[in-house]
């Protein structure tokens, strides 16, 4: 009976099946999207971004009533100032371990590393912003974080095909292509509809060649409907799609279920073998109670359309006017051409100009009017599109009008931060389930020194995910950085030129948390040891204080006080931290402290044996051969001296 049930589910079909039933669902999905209206709510939007017109065109158009249409459009320059406010900062990845041991926060620091290198150097922070652009202008996208076998090292060729390592792969995926159920605000499945190489799968899955290469797509909606116009005159012929899906783990699919799909072959369907489905979705916003994402950018549509018709009315008047018109009530007026551009009117009055290309005033209030409330909807204002108020001189209410723009679009940051964890999260959890190879990251950063860092899947064990800081809307602009060095410089906070350089220019502490970070690392694993009772070395550069107050952690635990190897360790390793401090030269701690080193000691002011002193201070030696006299009177001299500010050294 539980079989039966299952059967009747589509996404559970047997694979002779389920190729036909994932090509339904995406039919369905596109008929939801186009009687909804929600797939041409964001064809109007990309349209409109892009400036083109129904049939893709982009130019300075004259339609049947003699109209030149243009498009102006701070639309497009109002979205893409919302995109640089979400994301001109640079990712601030925050990896959690599962445990707090130093190993742990060892692997921790590496999985930092190599999510910063895979954002900077293999595409996903482009990825990433490109899909928050993409969420403004088409309501979300979808970012797809695969590990792809067909990337990564050459391993060896079994004669068909090169065994290559693999590799993690980052995609965006618009509404067009993302099929799911839509009845739900959350789906468990998702189809993607991806372009793919026939001949590049053929190569791949040689079994199904012959399937491959007869695949097709259709050029009418080859890239999903907002670019109809264009696609349909580019087909390339050999572009066919490849459906993916997605089913997570739930009662009714208690595996999950990963299948592709290619013409109609199944290339494979296995379980899932992801932590959890390996695509995620990024909104500005959510209409409640549905699947459908929102944007600010959609009520700044009306308005633009307001604005493309009164510069194209402006435009018009003065492109259908642009020559000279006389009048004159002689109706025998006569004009002749007389070369070099002369012309000679006859007439029985002067004739007078009409002046027709002077619009009325209302249009251009009308359009003054319309772009600030472009910048009211959408919450840019002129600081922050780089035309600040002739009243804001100061960096600090620079600082604070563009941090309320920033604000403005704080759900959309948060959301783009977690997108970010997630798909950071993802990439470790794929490094750690499919990376069988050696792979090799160039790392960087805190206590990650610029260096080729070779690692292996069981170097990530202990790291359970990722999350991601934006940090203060402050930091995110030059300005509120700068007055935020400022405040810091003041209470000495920063100190380094170069730390508030490199601040200044990414907004990050790293290097200046570089140290303490190693120090944190150091300690924590000589509590490590000490708790086994071992007793670590200690070295005369070592911060004694900070050392002996982080051990002192340890025999906060009654166990450690009971055990008595463990407390003869602790007091051996303490009292060598004291015996060090105590003997440590002048000099050292002086450069350690950060404080200036002392003035050196001269040396003839150094007592010797036999040397008189006054108030501590050497009397110098009667020379040889100094006259009776003199030596009488200079012994005369000491003599009045009282003896408790006298001393002879021997």
């Amino acid at each position: 009976m539980q079989d039966s049930k299952k059967s009747d589910y589509w996404a559970a079909a047997p694979i002779e099946e389920i190729a036909a039933a994932i090509e339904e669902k995406f039919e369905d999905y596109k008929e939801w999207g186009r009687s909804t209206g929600y797939f041409n709510r964001i064809e109007s939007a990309y349209n409109a971004f892009y400036g083109l017109d129904s049939d893709g065109t982009l130019r300075i158009t004259r339609n049947g009533d003699d109209v030149a249409e243009i498009k102006v459009n701070h639309y497009k320059s109002l979205v893409r100032r919302l995109h640089i406010l979400v994301t001109e900062n640079k990712l601030a990845f925050q990896p959690r371990a599962r445990n707090s041991d130093s190993k742990s926060q060892i692997e921790s620091d590496l999985a930092k590393g190599i999510a910063e290198y895979y954002a900077d150097e293999k595409g996903m922070h482009g990825t990433l912003s490109d899909a928050v652009l993409g969420a403004l202008i088409m309501l979300e996208q979808h970012v797809h974080c695969s590990w792809d076998i067909a990337e990564g090292y050459e391993l060896t060729a079994d004669g068909q095909r090169v065994i290559k390592s693999g590799d993690q792969m980052f995609e965006i995926f618009n509404p067009f292509n993302v099929a799911k159920a839509t009845a739900t605000e959350k789906s468990s499945w998702h189809i993607i509809r991806k372009k793919v190489n026939k001949h590049d799968e053929a190569a791949l899955w040689p079994e199904f060649a012959d399937e491959i290469l007869g695949a097709d797509a259709d050029p009418a909606e080859l890239d999903g409907g907002a670019f109809q116009s264009m696609s349909a005159e580019g087909q390339d012929d050999d572009v066919c799609y490849k459906f993916i899906m997605y089913h997570a783990r739930t009662p009714a699919m208690p595996e999950g279920r990963h299948v592709e799909v290619i013409g109609g072959q199944v290339l494979f369907s296995r379980k899932l073998k992801y932590d959890k489905v390996p695509l995620f979705r990024i909104t500005a916003g959510d209409v409640l109670g549905t699947c459908f994402g929102d944007s600010p950018a959609i009520d700044l549509l009306p308005l633009q359309q307001g604005l493309d018709a009164l510069f194209s009315g402006t435009l018009t008047n003065n492109l259908n006017n642009a020559k000279q018109l006389i009048y004159s009530a002689d109706p025998n007026l006569t004009t002749r051409k007389l070369g070099d551009g002369q012309t000679l009117v006859t007439a029985s009055s002067p004739p007078s100009g009409l002046n027709l290309t002077g619009s009325s005033a209302e249009n251009f209030r009308m359009i003054d009017l319309l772009v600030n409330h472009q910048q009211l909807l959408s919450g840019v204002n002129d600081v922050a599109r780089g035309n600040p108020s002739a009243s804001l001189k100061s960096g600090t209410s620079l600082a604070v009008i563009l941090a309320q723009a920033i604000q403005y679009v704080s759900n959309l940051q948060k959301n783009y931060a977690y997108l970010a964890g997630e798909v950071g999260s993802c990439l470790i959890s794929n490094i750690q389930k499919f990376a069988s190879e050696e792979m090799t990251a160039y790392i960087t950063g805190a206590s990650r020194r610029g260096q080729i860092k070779k690692f292996k899947a069981s170097d990530l064990m202990n790291v359970e995910r990722i999350t991601v800081d934006l940090g203060n809307p402050l930091t995110q602009s030059f300005a509120g950085r700068n007055e935020m060095v400022t405040a810091w410089q003041q209470y000495g906070i920063l100190k380094d030129p170069k730390q508030i350089v490199s601040f200044l220019r990414t907004g990050e502490l790293d290097q200046t948390t570089e140290n303490q970070f190693s120090d944190a690392i150091l300690i924590r694993e000589e509590n490590e040891r000490l708790r086994k009772g071992e007793v670590p070395a200690v070295l005369l550069t070592d911060n004694h204080s900070e050392h002996i107050v982080d051990h002192k952690g340890i025999m906060s635990s009654q166990e450690a006080r009971d055990n008595p190897q463990v407390l003869a360790a602790w007091r051996v390793h303490v009292q060598a931290h004291i015996d060090i401090m105590r003997d440590m030269p002048p000099d050292l701690a002086a450069v350690l402290t950060g404080q200036p080193l002392p003035p050196p000691v001269d040396p003839s002011q150094m007592p010797v044996p036999g040397q008189p002193e006054i108030n501590g201070a050497a009397m110098p030696n009667v020379p040889e051969g100094t006259p009776p006299q003199v030596a009488a009177n200079y012994q005369q001299a000491l003599d009045a001296v009282p003896e408790e500010q006298t001393a002879e050294g021997f």
